[in-house]
């Protein structure tokens, strides 16, 4: 009779991943069956009548089964996506499919990320100098804080991620998609962003002295507080673009195209708007 609980519990047990929890579920669980089996007979009920009243006393147990098999999956699931604190240095996570990970902290310096997708997940204070994030996908990540000096982000999809306080010097995005990115308070003196979307990315409190937004289009962009001495905006085309309190009188706007009230705010702050044009 004992194989017959045995076979009973492999059954219910059988749909779900074999983690030790579940294992250890089932172990205690055929335990306590096996001692309701042998009371029972012993207070006289043949073999069939008490492997019956046995399973019929724990009732349906595959919805409580089932939720403890998720939440062990889910518990794993976080364990290995959480990589914060440890040395990773020159690691090839090339093509890797990764969201809600979590780097905090870590050495990550001169790894490889390339062709990968990160979304969701968090950087926050760590080494990355000279990794390549060449045509990563990374919505809504954070690098808060950290060292990407060297860093090749170009022809990566970036969209709301930020990068508050952070080291990047030499960082190359080009033809990447910047679309609501938060580059605030870093410093991007003469860094290029060529080809980049740059719809409601966020500049502020940043050095963007000598940086070329030539011939692009800027909608919803916000360079409040910004440094921008030798900043060329040439035939930029300006669509609700902030610059309250930006550095402003050295930029160059020469054949720009912007709405009112960008030209207003430019025009206040004493900006050279002598060949703008007014849209």
């Amino acid at each position: 009779m004992n194989e017959k609980l045995i076979k009973y519990l492999e059954e219910i047990f059988s749909i779900y991943e074999d983690s030790q929890v579940v294992k250890e579920l089932k172990e205690e669980l055929f335990n306590n069956l096996q001692e309701k089996l042998s009371d029972l007979k012993n207070q006289g009920y043949d073999e069939e009548t008490a492997y019956s009243m046995t399973i019929n006393s724990i009732g349906d147990i595959s919805e409580l089964i089932g939720s403890i098999a998720a939440k062990t999956i889910e518990l794993q699931e976080r364990v290995r996506k959480d990589f914060s604190n440890i040395n990773l240095q020159n690691s090839d996570f090339k093509g890797v499919k990764v969201h809600d990970g979590k780097f905090n902290g870590s050495a990550l310096k001169e790894s490889d990320f390339s062709n990968s997708d990160f979304s969701n997940s968090s950087f926050k204070g760590t080494d990355l100098q000279n990794s390549d994030f060449k045509n990563v996908t990374l919505h809504d990540g954070t690098f808060n804080g950290s060292g990407l000096k060297g860093s090749d982000f170009s022809g990566s999809d970036l969209t709301n991620t930020s990068f508050k306080a952070c080291d990047l010097a030499n960082v190359r995005f080009d033809g990447a998609n910047l679309t609501g990115v938060k580059l605030i308070q870093v410093g991007l003196k003469n860094m290029s962003f060529k080809s980049c979307v740059l719809d409601y990315t966020d500049f502020s409190s940043s050095d963007l002295s000598g940086v070329c937004f030539d011939n692009q289009t800027l909608i919803g962009t916000i360079f409040n507080c910004t440094g921008l001495k030798g900043t060329s905006f040439k035939n930029v085309v300006f669509r609700n673009v902030y610059f309250k309190n930006a550095q402003v009188k050295k930029a160059i706007f020469d054949g720009a195209k912007m709405d009112k009230l960008t030209y207003a705010v430019l025009k206040g702050s004493n900006a050279n708007l002598t060949n703008v044009t007014v849209i």
